[in-house]
């Protein structure tokens, strides 16, 4: 029984984990000025990245790729083989980047923009596809 434990632990970390990066997608993509050059606690080369104008966009997928791959360890880590949780991982990622970007429908100085759903998409699947496709491929080899 105490063998459970450590691992509903880690199962409860996980989820908070993923939470908090939701969280903090939210807390980026709501803010009334887009630039992140006030954060002090993200390094300056990503700052400086971040706050170029031709990378607008594009910094909208890249927390996705860090929250879709670690969404990817985790189903590993829970031994989810299913597909369907898989999929629906992915669905839960693009539906946090459609919330964000209507959530900028309801902020004067920000407007929503449905190519950053796209870079979010683009960028959750970045981070969640390599993983299952390791995870597939290690399977399989294990047979």
């Amino acid at each position: 029984m105490s063998k459970s434990l450590p691992s509903k632990n880690i199962k409860i970390f996980g989820i908070c984990l993923f939470s908090f990066g939701i969280f903090l997608i939210f807390l980026f993509s709501w803010k009334t000025n887009p630039n992140v050059g006030e954060y002090t606690f993200l390094p300056e080369w990503l700052i400086e990245w971040a706050d170029q104008i031709r990378n607008n966009r594009k910094r909208t997928g890249v927390p996705f790729i860090f929250l879709g791959f670690l969404a990817g360890v985790y189903l590993i880590y829970i031994k989810q083989k299913s597909l369907r949780f898989w999929i629906l991982t992915g669905l839960i990622l693009v539906l946090t980047v459609i919330i964000a970007e209507l959530g900028q429908y309801f902020i004067p100085s920000r407007d929503p923009d449905p190519k950053d759903v796209l870079w979010g998409s683009i960028g959750a699947g970045i981070g969640l596809l390599p993983i299952f496709i390791f995870y597939k491929i290690t399977t399989h080899l294990k047979k």
